[in-house]
C-alpha cells in the first residue's frame, strides 16, 4: 500500500518547513506526501524534498466559480499556477474542488441545490482540463462539501461526469464526508471504481444524542476545532462510524492500486506538532494492524 499524509495538519500546527515534514514521513514509514497550500512554491525547496520522499499529489480546494468574478478569477489563476508547478516537478495528480454559486444554488427561500451550479462548473472544468492535458495531470475531485463544492455525492458525480466525460477527471474518495451527509460509504466504490484515483483516510463520529436535539440542519462542523451543538466530527480512522475492513474489501473488489492519504482533521490531534504526529502514527498503526494484509 502507498501510504501518504496531507501536509495541512502540520501547517495548521505552525510547521512551515516542508523538509521537516518529509523527514518525519520517511522516519515513520510513510511513502509519500500530499502537499496542500501553505508553502512557497520554490522549486529548489521542493526538489530537495523529492530527494527525501515522493510527492504523490498537490491539492488546492477553493470556490472557483464564486459569484464575484474577481474572486473566481483569482482562485482559478492560483489553481493554474499550482498545477503548472506540480507538473514541473513531475507530479501526476492534483486534488481540487469545483466551487458553487450561492446565487444559483442557495436561494433566499432556503435550502441548497448543488445541481443549479452545474453549468458554470462545467465551463470551469472544461477550461481546467484543457490545461491538465497539456501538463499531463490527472485532476481529482474531492467530495468535501467545504469550500463551496458541488462534487459531493453520487448524484452530483453522475451529473458532472455525464457532462464532462474526460479521462483526466477522476475522484479523490473521502468516505468521512459521506457519513455526515447520510450517504452510503461503500456502494459508490463499485459504481465509480474507474474514477477513483486517490483515497483520503479519515473517519467521522456521529453524536446521536446531540443530533436528536438539534437536527441535521444545525451544521456547525468545521475542519478544525469542536463546537457546541456539533453532532458530527472528523476523527482518526477507527474512531468513527466506518467499517474500515469492509471499506478496504470494496476497494480490493475494484482492484484499486492508488495511494492512501491520511487527512488529519481530528480536533484531539491538532494545532500542536506533537499531537499531529501522535494522530498520524496512531492511524498508521491501525492501518498496519487491520488493513495492510487484508
Amino acid at each position: 500500500m502507498k501510504i501518504a499524509f496531507h501536509t495541512n495538519a502540520f501547517v495548521w500546527a505552525g510547521v512551515s518547513s516542508l523538509q521537516e515534514i518529509a523527514h518525519f514521513a520517511v522516519e515513520h514509514g510513510f511513502t509519500s506526501l500530499e502537499v496542500g497550500p501553505g508553502f512557497p512554491l520554490e522549486e529548489a525547496d521542493f526538489r530537495a524534498v523529492q530527494r527525501i520522499v515522493d510527492i504523490n499529489n498537490f491539492s488546492y480546494a477553493r470556490n472557483f466559480i464564486d459569484d464575484d468574478p474577481d474572486k473566481a478569477q483569482y482562485e482559478c489563476n492560483e489553481l493554474y499556477r499550482r498545477m503548472r508547478f506540480a507538473s514541473q516537478l513531475g507530479v501526476k495528480k492534483f486534488v481540487f474542488s469545483t466551487g458553487i454559486s450561492r446565487r444559483l444554488s442557495m436561494p433566499e427561500s432556503g435550502g441548497m441545490d448543488p445541481l443549479a451550479s452545474l453549468e458554470p462548473v462545467v465551463v470551469f472544468l472544461e477550461q481546467t482540463l484543457e490545461l491538465a492535458d497539456k501538463l499531463n495531470l490527472d485532476m481529482l475531485l474531492e467530495n468535501c462539501p467545504m469550500y463551496r463544492n458541488i462534487a459531493t455525492s453520487p448524484v452530483m458525480w453522475h451529473a458532472i461526469f455525464d457532462r464532462v466525460p474526460h479521462s483526466r477527471l477522476g475522484l479523490c474518495y473521502d468516505p468521512s464526508h459521506f457519513v455526515w451527509q447520510m450517504i452510503n460509504v461503500y456502494e459508490p466504490i463499485r459504481e465509480f471504481g474507474s474514477k477513483i484515483m486517490h483515497i483520503h483516510l479519515k473517519d467521522t463520529k456521529l453524536d446521536r444524542e446531540v443530533l436528536h436535539r438539534v437536527g441535521i440542519l444545525h451544521n456547525v462542523g468545521r475542519e478544525r476545532g469542536h463546537y457546541p451543538n456539533q453532532w458530527w466530527r472528523h476523527t482518526v480512522i477507527g474512531g468513527g462510524e466506518i467499517d474500515w475492513i469492509l471499506f478496504k474489501q470494496k476497494l480490493d473488489d475494484i482492484h484499486y492500486q492508488g495511494s492512501y492519504s491520511f487527512e488529519m482533521e481530528d480536533h484531539q490531534y491538532e494545532l500542536e506538532p506533537a499531537k499531529v504526529k501522535q494522530g498520524l502514527l496512531l492511524q498508521y498503526q491501525y492501518l498496519a494492524k487491520h488493513l495492510a494484509s487484508k
